[in-house]
C-alpha cells in the first residue's frame, strides 16, 4: 500500500496524505477520511523513508526520575498524549533519581538521534548546563529552572508558602520532611516557601522536627518514624513530595 493508493481511496491528494502522516495541516473532513482508510487498510508508513524525506525521526527522548510518583507519572502520560497527537513517538528513560544517569540518557538520545529531549529535572549541575549549551537537539526541562534551556516549571516557593499559611492555624507543632537543597525546586524552593509561610504566623520548624529524605516511600516512612519516635508533640508533618508524604502517612497509620 502506497501513499498514492491511500489518497485514491480517501479521495484526497497524495500531498494531503503526506501532510497528515507528517503532522501538517489537513482539514478536519479530509483528516477523517484519511484516518478511516488507514484504519481499514492497516497501512503503516515506512519510518525509514519518512526520516530520509523529512530529515526527522519523529522521536522525542523523555528522561524521568521515576514513575512511582503520581505527579511525575501524570506529567509523563501528558507528554505521551500530546506527542501521539502530533504523531511523534516517545522514548522513555527512568533514572531512579540518579542525577548522573540523566546525562547518560540525554547523551544516548542525542546520538540516537531524536528530534528533541524532555528532561523532568532533578538537580541541575554544571555538567547538565554544559550539555544543554552544546546539545545538537532542542531540550526542554520540566520542573526546574535553568537559563541554559527552555523550561516549564512551577512556583514551588509560592505553593509551599501557601500550604504553610493554610496549616498554620491547625497546629503550632509542625514538622517538615524535605529533600536535599541541591534540588532547587523540591529541595530549596519548597522548604524556603514553607518556612517563610510559617514564619509569617510566628511559627518555626526546629531541627528536632526537621528531616531530610530520599525520594521514596520507604525513606519517607523512615524519616516519619524517627520524627515520631518517643514523641507526642507533633501536630502536623508536611513533606516536600507526594511520594515522601505517602511514606509518612503509612508510618502514621501503622502506629
Amino acid at each position: 500500500m502506497t501513499i498514492k493508493e491511500i489518497a485514491q481511496l480517501a479521495q484526497v491528494s497524495s500531498a494531503a496524505v503526506s501532510r497528515y502522516l507528517n503532522g501538517g495541516y489537513v482539514s478536519e473532513e479530509k483528516k477523517e477520511r484519511i484516518r478511516k482508510v488507514i484504519e481499514k487498510t492497516g497501512y503503516h508508513p515506512s519510518a525509514q523513508a519518512r526520516n530520509l524525506r523529512t530529515k526527522k525521526a519523529r522521536l522525542i527522548g523523555v528522561v524521568a526520575p521515576k514513575l512511582s510518583s503520581e505527579s511525575i507519572a501524570r506529567v509523563t502520560d501528558g507528554i505521551g498524549e500530546v506527542l501521539a497527537e502530533k504523531q511523534f513517538q516517545m522514548l522513555l528513560a527512568v533514572t531512579n533519581n540518579r542525577s548522573e544517569k540523566e546525562l547518560d540518557y540525554m547523551r544516548l538520545f542525542e546520538n540516537y538521534p531524536v528530534d528533541g529531549i524532555i528532561l523532568i529535572g532533578t538537580m541541575i549541575s554544571k555538567q547538565h548546563e554544559k550539555f544543554f549549551e552544546n546539545s545538537k537537539v532542542p531540550i526542554v526541562v520540566i520542573g526546574q529552572f535553568t537559563e541554559k534551556a527552555n523550561c516549564v516549571y512551577h512556583d514551588d516557593y509560592g505553593a509551599a508558602k501557601a500550604l504553610a499559611e493554610r496549616i498554620a492555624g491547625q497546629g503550632k507543632r509542625i514538622a517538615y520532611i524535605g529533600v536535599s537543597r541541591e534540588d532547587g525546586a523540591a529541595g530549596k524552593s519548597r522548604e524556603d516557601g514553607f518556612r517563610d509561610g510559617l514564619l509569617e504566623a510566628g511559627i518555626t520548624v526546629p531541627e528536632s522536627r526537621y528531616r531530610i529524605s530520599e525520594f521514596s516511600v520507604e525513606s519517607g516512612c523512615l524519616q516519619a518514624r524517627q520524627l515520631l519516635k518517643g514523641k507526642d508533640d507533633i501536630d502536623i508533618i508536611s513533606c516536600a513530595t507526594d511520594t515522601i508524604a505517602a511514606g509518612a502517612l503509612e508510618e502514621n497509620t501503622s502506629r
